[in-house]
Order: structure tokens, then C-alpha cells, then sequence
């Protein structure tokens, strides 16, 4: 094919994926756009590239950014989904088994039990009333009854940190909620760490125990559920201006198993960006990560921190580098159309 010998630019072929994205987020100069058109006026091949660019800007631009809209629940939910219908799967398989056991599973029984009820209303009605008068009676009871000395659980009010390592180490399950005192309008942090001496940790949220109970739950994600680990990300966000806070963010943005935890984990480090370790876990997690709901996150934060930082001297090449290759590489047409963005904003196209 020959060039134009009047393209003062230049043009080659084997530069129009990355010009025709530039094209078609308006971001060449006057020159650059003319010459790549005039190009594309006499290489029908390079036509083509161009149009399929703008095309798709133009379908991007009329929804919603995938960054503002997208359903972080959506993930975890799918996960959700998907072990409960291998749970009924399972349960399916083991009640197609002959045998004894099934005639005396609580499946049987309940079967046995449930149309006696249908078939016979006084002994219905009966049944009822008495369920009913146990369940007061029991009732009243848990109000009242004391728990056991061994039974209740550890309490660390804030002040010294009383939280040890064997009771973090003996955890294997976690409850997490926010918490009102009567009284008072102020909310509290309440941390329940299942073990067999259970442990309650109620306190602010940068109280030491709660953070230290909470990075602890995030660090060990083989060990605690998802929806655990998302609690914890809820309370510590409001101090990621800990650094030790912000060290255990970065771990989970990295290395958790969920992506909806790796995104809640980003989330939490909005306005950390100029960090050092935060701008490297943001670059690690845009090149590395599978999921694309995830890197969009990562995109959308370095973008913004390098728009705020435009002009404040030469650019990182480590992040030049990244940049370049997700504009090249990326499956995603947001992560790459933003990574133009990003490039632009540090001056280079």
C-alpha cells in the first residue's frame, strides 16, 4: 500500500488501533485528526478501524459509565447462587439413595408429619397451641436465665488494647454490625468472634481491638465468608488514613479470592491515590487482575488521581508503561478508552 506522500504525520498502518481510539475520544489535535483522516480516505482497511473505533464510542457514550453503574453486588450474589444450587444438587443425589437412612431422615418425618396435620385439623389445631405455649415458656426463659460464666463472651471497651492473638487465632467465624448504645446517638462497632470461648469486641471504629479484629478477618478470607470480610471493609474505611489500615486494603485489593471484596477494597482507598503503596497496588490490580469489574475500578481511580496531579512534572514510566499496554491490550473497551484518557492527561499520547 502506498502512503500519502502529503501526510505531513505520517501515518502508518500499524499505528491505527491506538489513533483511532484517540480519534474517537476526540483527543488529537487538529493536525494529528486530519492526517489520520486523510490516511483513512485511502486505506480502506484503516477505514474500516476508524469506523468500528467510533462506533463503539458512540454506544459507550449513550449509557451509563460501567464505572458508575456497575453492580458490585452482582459477583457475590452469582457466587451465592451458584453454591446453593450445588448444595441442592447434593441434597438431591443423597435423597435418591435406597436405604435405611432415608426412612428415618427428618426429611421422612416431617413428610410423615405434615400430612398428618393436613388430613387431620383437630389434632392440627392441637399441635399449635401447644407449640405455641413451649415457645412462651421458652421465651421467657432466654430473657431471664443467666448465661454461664463459661458461656459469655470476652468484652474489650476501647482504651488499652486487650485483644490477644490466641483469641484471634482460635476464631473461625466472625459477626459484624453496627451498634446504638441506649442513650446514645452515637454509633458503636460490635465484633463477635466465634470460638469455643467466644469473644465480643464493642467500640468505636478506630478503636485498636476493632481495627485489629477487623484487618485480621480480611487477612485470613480462607477463613471467614465473604460477606464477612465485606463488613469489615465497610468499618474500615473510615480509617484508611491508618497506614496500617491501608496496608491490609492493598492486601485484599491484591490477593482476596472475591471479586466483589477486591472491588469493595478499592472503594475503601478513594483519596489514598498519591500513596506510594496505593498508587502501585492500583497499577498491579489494573495489569493483573481477571476481572474486569475490578480493573475498572482500579482505572477510574488512578485517572482521577492523575488528572489532579496534571502538571506536576514528568510521569512515572512505570505508569506510562502500564498505561500503554492496557491501551494496547485490555479485553475491556472502558479500561482501554480511559487509559487513553489517562495518558493524555500526563501528556502521553
Amino acid at each position: 500500500m502506498t502512503e500519502d506522500s502529503h501526510n505531513e504525520m505520517n501515518i502508518r498502518c500499524e499505528d491505527i488501533e491506538s489513533l483511532a481510539i484517540l480519534h474517537a475520544c476526540d483527543e488529537l489535535d487538529s493536525a494529528s485528526r486530519s492526517a489520520l483522516e486523510s490516511h483513512a480516505a485511502q486505506c480502506s482497511a484503516c477505514a474500516v478501524v476508524l469506523s468500528r473505533e467510533s462506533s463503539l464510542q458512540r454506544a459507550i457514550t449513550s449509557y451509563d459509565q460501567p464505572g458508575d453503574s456497575l453492580d458490585r453486588s452482582g459477583l457475590l450474589l452469582a457466587q451465592c447462587r451458584s453454591q446453593l444450587a450445588e448444595a441442592i444438587d447434593d441434597r438431591q443425589s443423597q435423597a435418591g439413595q435406597p436405604g435405611w437412612s432415608a426412612i428415618f431422615s427428618p426429611a421422612a418425618w416431617w413428610t410423615v408429619f405434615r400430612d398428618t396435620l393436613v388430613y387431620h385439623p383437630a389434632m392440627s389445631m392441637a399441635a399449635l397451641m401447644v407449640a405455641g405455649f413451649l415457645a412462651g415458656v421458652a421465651g421467657q426463659r432466654l430473657r431471664v436465665a443467666p448465661v454461664p460464666v463459661s458461656a459469655r463472651a470476652a468484652v474489650t471497651v476501647s482504651g488499652a488494647p486487650k485483644l490477644t492473638d490466641q483469641q484471634l487465632q482460635s476464631a473461625g467465624s466472625a459477626n459484624i454490625a453496627w451498634v446504638t448504645p441506649s442513650g446514645s446517638h452515637t454509633p458503636t462497632v460490635q465484633v463477635q468472634l466465634m470460638s469455643p470461648t467466644p469473644t465480643n469486641i464493642v467500640g468505636a471504629p478506630d478503636d485498636a481491638d476493632i481495627e485489629r479484629a477487623l484487618t485480621f478477618v480480611l487477612q485470613n478470607g480462607e477463613r471467614f465468608d465473604p460477606s464477612v470480610r465485606l463488613d469489615s471493609l465497610d468499618v474500615l474505611r473510615a480509617s484508611a488514613s491508618d497506614p496500617e489500615v491501608r496496608r491490609a486494603l492493598c492486601a485484599a485489593c491484591r490477593m482476596d479470592r472475591n471479586p466483589g471484596v477486591r472491588m469493595k477494597a478499592l472503594e475503601s482507598l478513594e483519596g489514598f491515590e498519591q500513596d506510594p503503596a496505593v498508587r502501585q497496588t492500583l497499577l498491579d490490580v489494573l495489569q493483573g487482575d481477571r476481572n474486569s469489574g475490578v480493573r475498572v475500578e482500579a482505572i477510574n481511580l488512578l485517572v482521577n488521581s492523575l488528572r489532579l496531579e496534571a502538571g506536576g512534572g514528568p510521569a512515572d514510566p512505570q505508569t506510562v508503561s502500564v498505561l500503554r499496554d492496557r491501551l494496547r491490550n485490555d479485553p475491556n473497551n472502558y479500561v482501554r478508552l480511559q487509559s487513553a484518557a489517562a495518558l493524555r492527561a500526563l501528556g502521553e499520547q
